[in-house]
């Protein structure tokens, strides 16, 4: 009996920050091309995972020197100059495509090898012929065990003898990337050609930008392909495998399911994969919104988006995604069709057929084609009405991609309590690509439900209140501007003629000021015996001129202090999961033990000329020596905080910058 996992959902918006396994398509082909490059390899960042292990024991077998360190996530390939070691071998390739392709043409370089062949019995039915008939008309000779063209069967070589070969990879894009990667070590310089067109020519792509990177130099044009001849060699290097582009899809689109921001590690900069372009199809139609901070991206979901009633794309060149986004369709408001995805049919399953046949226990209609889905969604309430009390359970097929997409829909909290309402069938099998993919899952969600308190400190005019404003708008966090604190309590001392010289008077008054605390939207603001203060009478000249003087007496910090304290129980209280509290001595003594401590900086120039545009004339330095100098609660960077030079940064670079560390934090 196949065991099932229930999906909790999000008990909060997202706010996380993942770090993808290598890509299997990369780590598979850079053990590749290490095996066919000669000397030692170093793969970092590389996946394991079923089929990365198999192609290491493939290689292993055929008598490369392969090692491998998981926590270290490193994989190492050695070989010898020349041709394969061992002329004899027995190869197990399971159901791993890429292994059972680039490992046949990969043993077909041998001269006078003799290798047996097999597989899991779900390989048997997967497209071999296109590169098959490519080797044989190269001197290959093939023994079918079972059906002709399937796995198993054995395998003798008298190496590749170059010259024009054309090749049918219209069923899998991969049997051209097995030709292409040995093709510059065949006898003579050799041509492919397509004899028809392929499916997925982005992986294409990608293994000749690998091939690259590795000094294996294969032309172009179009259905045509010229390699140029190359050697082994005896040369060590190091290869980063980029994180896997379609792994990353459904953190991508988490956060339009969920809410909030997801950060993806090291995807940034991401080039070799076509499935990237899954995010900016997101973008496209609205779903996700995305900023670049260093190596990582940021996803989360736009303000007030607007959609149509029905979207239409073509997912030909992003195939391995349309799993991951036609299965969160029972949560958006669109009807969905995706067409260019027959070869989908031809893979681990169905895909077509499984996602249509899980699909119908979410949606009004599903209606697939050979090429597409359309997709039209139940209405919130009928949803409910069909889950009920029970729990929908989604059937894998053995398929990793169709348990992984299904869990982000299971994410989202379909009726309002937390309750879980859709269950995964053998989740198991997502150990082809990313076995600990639950426990992330869990781990971005278990952070949902914690308070976080992010403290963010600078002087004046250094950017405080515009990034904090903003980060808590993206984060659904509470926020609090203590500097509205001071400057309340400033209009009420001056309201009855206090000056800050006269700090008895100042200490008497204060203690029947009434604080209290109004939310207006997201923001927390001071009230005084029940009543707000308008802002725009915390803005006048006479405020500014006086803020600082009154904030930096002692009994005016010590009276706010417990005050602000209270506010993460204020917002604990009113729902929410974090605080961004902006000031000067947050981090160092509001809250000595905040989850982030944020310090932003900017030159003296810069300040002031901030300072002029928001009206404002005072000395940027007499306010920093007020700050610095003063005996309680100095303006100081606090222990542990992450500084942030604001100077040459526009809002926004700032903005995701500090949402990059609250994610990470």
């Amino acid at each position: 009996m196949n065991s099932k996992i229930s999906i909790r959902p999000f008990s909060g918006e997202c706010r996380a920050s993942i770090l993808p396994p290598g890509s299997k398509s990369l780590t598979n082909r850079a053990l590749m091309l290490s095996a066919l490059a000669g000397g030692k390899t170093v793969l970092t960042g590389a996946l394991f995972s079923r089929d990365t292990e198999i192609m290491m024991d493939c290689l292993s077998r055929l008598g490369y020197m392969v090692s491998s360190d998981r926590f270290e996530r490193t994989m190492t390939v050695e070989s010898a100059a020349g041709e394969i070691p061992n002329s004899e071998a027995s190869l197990y390739v399971g159901n791993a495509g890429t292994a059972a392709r680039f490992i046949t043409a990969l043993a077909a370089l041998r001269k006078g090898g003799n290798y047996l062949f097999d597989s899991d019995p779900a390989m048997y039915s997967r497209p071999m012929r296109g590169l098959i008939e490519a080797l044989k008309s190269q001197g290959t000779e093939f023994e079918f065990l079972g059906q002709e063209y399937r796995f198993p069967f054995r395998m003798r070589t008298c190496g590749l003898r170059g010259g024009n070969v054309k090749i049918d990879a219209s069923a899998s894009s991969q049997m051209l990337s097995a030709l292409l990667m040995v093709s510059p070590l065949a006898d003579s310089q050799m041509s492919v050609e397509l004899s028809l067109t392929t499916v997925s020519r982005p992986f294409v792509d990608m293994t000749l930008k690998a091939m690259a990177e590795f000094g294996f130099s294969v032309s172009a044009a179009g259905s045509k392909f010229a390699a140029q001849a190359a050697r082994r060699t005896s040369a060590e290097r190091v290869y980063a495998v980029e994180p896997d582009a379609t792994a990353a899809s459904y953190f991508a689109i988490l956060p339009a399911i969920v809410g909030g921001v997801c950060e993806i590690e090291n995807f940034g900069d991401c080039k070799l994969q076509g499935d990237v372009k899954f995010v900016s199809i997101l973008k496209g139609i609205g779903l996700v919104e995305t900023r670049k901070v260093g190596r990582n991206l940021l996803v989360m979901r736009p303000e007030n988006a607007s959609f149509p009633e029905s979207v239409e794309l073509d997912f030909n060149d992003v195939s391995d995604t349309f799993l991951t986004l036609a299965a969160v369709s029972p949560a958006l408001p669109f009807t969905l069709t995706i067409r260019g995805i027959s070869h989908t049919r031809r893979q681990e399953t169905d895909r077509v057929r499984a996602v249509s046949a899980e699909l119908r226990k979410f949606c009004a209609s599903v209606n697939e084609t050979e090429d597409s889905i359309k997709i039209v969604p139940l209405a919130r309430a009928e949803l409910l009405s069909r889950v009920g009390d029970s729990r929908i359970c989604v059937e894998t097929y053995d398929d990793h991609r169709i348990a992984m997409s299904f869990a982000v829909l299971g994410s989202l909290d379909l009726r309002g309590d937390g309750s879980k309402w859709l269950s995964i069938e053998n989740p198991e099998c997502t150990s082809k690509t990313w076995k600990e993919f639950f426990e992330v899952l869990y781990t971005a969600n278990a952070d949902s439900k914690e308070m976080r308190v992010v403290a963010v400190d600078g002087g004046a005019a250094v950017g405080k209140s515009s990034v904090s404003r903003e980060c808590s708008r993206i984060l659904n966090y509470m926020h609090v501007d203590t500097g509205a604190h001071y400057r309340t309590v400033a209009h009420a001392l001056l309201e009855r003629d206090i000056s800050p010289f006269e700090e008895a008077k100042v200490a008497q008054a204060l203690g029947s000021m009434g604080l209290g605390t109004v939310l207006l939207g997201n923001s927390a603001r001071m009230s005084l015996s029940g009543n707000l203060v308008d802002d725009s009478l915390l803005r006048t000249e006479r405020i500014n001129s006086k803020v600082a003087e009154f904030a930096a007496l002692p009994c005016v910090r010590n009276f706010l202090r417990d005050y602000q304290r209270s506010m993460a129980d204020f917002a604990r209280s009113a729902g929410y999961c974090g605080i961004i509290m902006e000031g000067r001595d947050i981090g160092s003594v509001i809250f000595p033990d905040a989850n982030l401590k944020v310090f932003l900086e900017a030159d003296e120039a810069t300040r002031a000329a901030r300072r002029a545009n928001e009206g404002i004339g005072d000395s940027i330095r007499k306010r920093d020596e007020m700050d610095s100098s003063r005996k309680t609660a100095p303006l100081v960077v606090p222990d542990g905080a992450e500084i942030i030079d604001t100077s040459a940064m526009n809002k926004d670079e700032v903005v995701y910058k500090t949402l990059s560390l609250i994610v990470e934090s």
